[in-house]
């Protein structure tokens, strides 16, 4: 009797053991999931986005949004770029929507003759390709800096427009923040 209750204690225990090791399996495959599609962190290069991402920044990239929706206006976004035989992610901002015409014109940004409120304070010293209409095509974004006159985005001819493609995912938010001096 005493030995059968060994073994019904040991199986239990060993039962459980098995449940929790499951579980603690499953949570990792789940987090492993969750990272590899719909989070992603990028650490921000340069400073075209100043004020509002630093070089140094790591931010949380949710790559799940625009797998669902698409990139609005205004969206801090990554992009995957090629640059020759290299592919590297660049910070920008959503300027531009498919359809649409965009010129800058005067040191402002106007979308189908209509001034861009809310991207910036500053003029904008150097149209680029925007000193004339930049039409977009139904898969086609215009992204700038925050700092516009220290970027290079869509109004050079080495990026130009952005297909929806080239759109990693919308930033989510900033995990770490470099110190300003």
């Amino acid at each position: 009797m005493k030995n059968y209750r060994y073994l019904e204690r040991r199986n239990m225990m060993i039962r459980r053991i098995g449940l929790w090791v499951g579980e603690v399996v499953a949570a990792i495959l789940l987090a492993f999931l969750v990272i590899q599609f719909c989070f992603q962190t990028v650490t921000v290069h340069g400073d075209s986005m100043q004020p509002a991402y630093y070089d140094g920044d790591t931010v949380l990239v949710n790559k799940l949004d625009y797998r669902i929706g698409s990139p609005k206006r205004l969206d801090a976004v990554i992009l995957e770029l090629e640059n020759g035989s290299t592919t590297h992610y660049s910070v920008k901002r959503v300027v531009g929507l498919p359809g649409e015409t965009i010129k800058i014109e005067n040191g402002k940004i106007y979308i189908n003759n209509k001034e861009l409120k809310g991207f910036s304070e500053e003029d904008i010293l150097s149209a680029g390709l925007a000193a004339y209409d930049v039409e977009l095509g139904e898969d086609e974004y215009f992204v700038m800096g925050d700092n516009c006159n220290n970027s290079e985005d869509s109004r050079v001819s080495n990026i130009g427009n952005i297909k929806r493609s080239q759109f990693v995912g919308k930033i989510a938010g900033t995990l770490h923040k470099v110190t300003r001096q």
